[in-house]
């Protein structure tokens, strides 16, 4: 059966779902065609896709949102005719640690997935990952591990193992200590320094209240 990725990231093949599909390929042994939605036409990669059996989406989650490059080539897909038995499946990485944090996208996934007429394999979260391309071999292994099986097993029964996809997902929630811990760091306001970098770096940081929007029809 034919299967194609397609990297949802507006980074293309510089940013973290790049990697997420490198390693989910390394569990297969027959390649499969990966295109990039950023530097594609949505209206010609959309009847390109048709053809596959398979369409699996990797791509990342900003507060809580697809990037629109992806939106706007969903919105181009067609319904696939019912007796094709085609399929579907999700790969979504984001900052938010938390797996609860993406339970929305994970809900419009399964509902997109019966719009298409395609059977849905599911959507594997793995929160944490905004800083992956810079995380050391050891911080990593465990997630490539993973997502190297997690390929592995689809080549073999054109599945998405659920016991990976709910290892994954953790942690759920932040409770008890854990909590505790996130609200210390909060407030020594370290956490912020990931997400104030490049605002300084573009000269905006000291725009980052702003509300442009704020009144407007």
């Amino acid at each position: 059966m034919s299967t194609i990725i397609l990297n949802g990231s507006p980074k293309g093949n510089n940013g973290n779902s790049e990697i997420f599909i490198n390693q989910f390929l390394k569990g297969m042994k027959i390649p499969c065609d990966v295109k990039y939605i950023v530097k594609e036409n949505p209206k010609t990669l959309a009847e390109y896709v048709k053809d596959f059996d398979t369409i699996i989406f990797v791509l990342p989650l900003y507060i809580h949102s697809m990037p629109g490059v992806t939106m706007r080539f969903i919105e181009c897909l067609e319904p696939a005719e019912p007796s094709e038995n085609k399929s579907i499946g999700f790969i979504v990485q984001g900052g938010f640690p938390e797996a609860s944090q993406y339970k929305y996208a994970e809900r419009y996934f399964s509902s997109l997935s019966k719009e298409l007429n395609r059977a849905y394999l599911g959507t594997v979260i793995k929160g944490g990952s905004a800083n992956v391309s810079t995380m050391s071999s050891f911080m990593t292994k465990k997630l490539f591990k993973s997502l190297e099986r997690l390929g592995e097993i689809y080549e073999q029964t054109h599945t998405f193992d659920k016991s990976i996809i709910e290892d994954l997902k953790n942690p759920r929630e932040f409770t008890g200590f854990s909590l505790k811990i996130m609200k210390f760091i909060t407030k020594t306001g370290l956490i912020n320094q990931m997400w104030d970098k490049p605002l300084k770096q573009n000269g905006v940081f000291d725009k980052n209240l702003d509300k442009p929007f704020l009144g407007k029809n």
